[in-house]
């Protein structure tokens, strides 16, 4: 018996990184997965994503479970293309149990060197992407008679932090959504929660070192120097905890933000 049996999950980012570390642990626990993800490089971040490629093995080691999986491509920042996505998912797989929002990006920069194309790209996809999931997939599970909401958020969202304000601002406001979210689906069953990670191994590190003219290994070290108890967090340790949110075993737990940092937050 898996913890997620008979449940359908759909999962934005998910062609590779921690989105596909969410997916398979979700599936190795018995849920069918949608993969939902742009797959093509925009004008920012100025890093690649992920690719068809990535997609398409992310789907293979999925199938290799078991599980029945789909591959959906499409930008968070458009709500018909993520709507479109959820609308087939429920139609395929008969419904939508748990919804990651986890697409998003990184950069850094000096608040006043910023460029308002770079504010609006941040803020569109690590919001207003989070919001368009949420507004696509609530009506599917008041029909289904609740669900479960998990959004990524970042130790960013909870404390400040130099050369990221428009990243920062964008998940404190991840945070926001989750908490009211959860007070206004709270009648439909549905629990809305949010796991702030600190820096996780993961290719945007890879990118933000080339942006920075860092090699890999000092940019690693900088930038999860504020965890208290280990370097790079895994992206197993972040699906671990999507997963747990998604279980019975977090029946009771909705509005939360949990924090899955090294000990960043509590410094």
């Amino acid at each position: 018996m898996g913890k997620l049996d008979g449940k359908v999950v759909f999962i934005t980012g998910a062609a590779r990184g921690q989105g596909r570390a969410t997916a398979l642990a979700m599936a190795r626990e018995g849920a069918d997965i949608a993969c939902f993800d742009i797959c093509k490089n925009l004008t920012y971040p100025s890093y690649e994503l992920a690719s068809r490629e990535d997609m398409e093995q992310t789907l293979a080691e999925l199938k290799a479970v078991g599980i029945r999986a789909m591959a959906l491509y499409g930008d968070v920042r458009r709500f018909d293309e993520i709507k479109n996505a959820v609308d087939e998912t429920a139609s395929s797989l008969g419904k939508i149990d748990v919804m990651v929002n986890n697409a998003g990006i990184a950069g850094i920069s000096a608040a006043h060197e910023l460029r308002e194309e770079e504010w609006d790209a941040m803020l569109d996809i690590n919001l207003k992407g989070v919001w368009h999931g949420c507004k696509a997939v609530i009506p599917h599970m008041i029909k289904g008679q609740g669900g479960k909401i998990i959004s990524t958020s970042s130790v960013n969202g909870v404390k400040g932090l130099p050369y990221s304000v428009h990243y920062s601002c964008a998940k404190w406001g991840v945070v926001g959504l989750t908490k009211t979210l959860a007070q206004e689906l709270a009648p439909y069953n549905i629990h809305v929660n949010c796991i702030s990670p600190g820096t996780v191994d993961t290719s945007i590190v890879a990118g933000l070192a080339r942006e920075v003219g860092l090699e890999y290994e000092e940019a690693a070290r900088q930038f999860s120097s504020g965890h208290l108890i280990c370097g790079l967090i895994p992206p197993e340790a972040v699906a671990a905890a999507a997963l747990w949110l998604a279980s019975d075993d977090a029946r009771y737990i909705t509005g939360h933000n949990l924090m899955v940092d090294g000990g960043w937050s509590c410094a």
